[in-house]
């Protein structure tokens, strides 16, 4: 998904509904035409739509559309509201004969966001995809051992976690740009938010949490409570592109 088309969608999830002038705040850097194209683009794949009421024409998201983001940032997934700090594990127990070394499933794993606690074990949160149990299934069944783990008797992974997702990074991103946005409620004049400085700011923090939630696991909160939530965030930038 192309940035012009994640900072439209974000902007309006996930319930807002703005006017079609406005999205030009979040996409500074398209022509008018290339705004007017991107915008019938999305229409016709069912990730917003849009009506006219008394001559104003505005866009909301669709559930597609809802679909579609939280697709591309986990982390909006509502599992993470009631996530307690359940994991899958799975051990490489001993080398089959099609893959000795493990390197097909293993870079499946990488790919997906598993995380290597030790050698030859692997966790990811909540569950393993449904690819990878196909995959268990189909070539590792005598080779790995698959489980869940809900409760630690000894210690946990919270260390482990927060230096291999990175999450000290992620919570500390996310204050910044809480307190940008905070900075920004309280100094944007939202009748003249198409100014030029104010445009480029509030773009700039779209684009900011963007590389942030192309990092975040999605769990970040559950370990540092103080971290401001995201939909809280997106509530107050979709107010700023919404209320001009």
């Amino acid at each position: 998904m192309k940035r012009n088309t994640q900072k439209i969608l974000l902007s309006l999830y996930p319930s807002g509904r703005v006017k079609l002038n406005n999205l030009k705040i979040v996409s500074p850097e398209l022509t008018d035409g290339g705004r007017r194209s991107l915008i019938h683009v999305l229409k016709a794949r069912g990730l917003i739509n849009s009506e006219k009421v008394l001559g104003v024409s505005s866009v909301g998201i669709t559930q597609h559309g809802i679909d579609a983001i939280e697709a591309e940032f986990p982390a909006l997934l509502s599992k993470w509201d009631a996530w307690q700090d359940n994991w899958d594990c799975l051990v490489f127990v001993k080398s089959s004969k099609s893959d000795k070394q493990f390197r097909y499933l293993r870079s499946i794993l990488v790919s997906e966001g598993a995380i290597s606690i030790t050698r030859g074990v692997y966790v990811s949160p909540i569950s393993f995809s449904e690819r990878v149990v196909r995959e268990c299934k189909e070539i590792y069944r005598d080779y790995i051992l698959m489980f869940s783990v809900g409760i630690w008797k000894i210690a946990s992974l919270r260390s482990l976690v927060i230096e291999k997702y990175g999450l000290i990074d992620i919570a500390e991103s996310y204050s910044g740009i809480s307190r940008d946005v905070s900075r920004l409620l309280e100094t944007v004049d939202i009748k003249h938010i198409a100014m030029h400085r104010n445009t480029i700011d509030i773009n700039l923090v779209f684009d900011r949490l963007i590389d942030v939630l192309s990092e975040d696991p999605g769990f970040c909160k559950h370990y540092f409570d103080q971290v401001p939530r995201v939909k809280n965030i997106l509530s107050d930038l979709s107010s700023m592109v919404s209320g001009y």
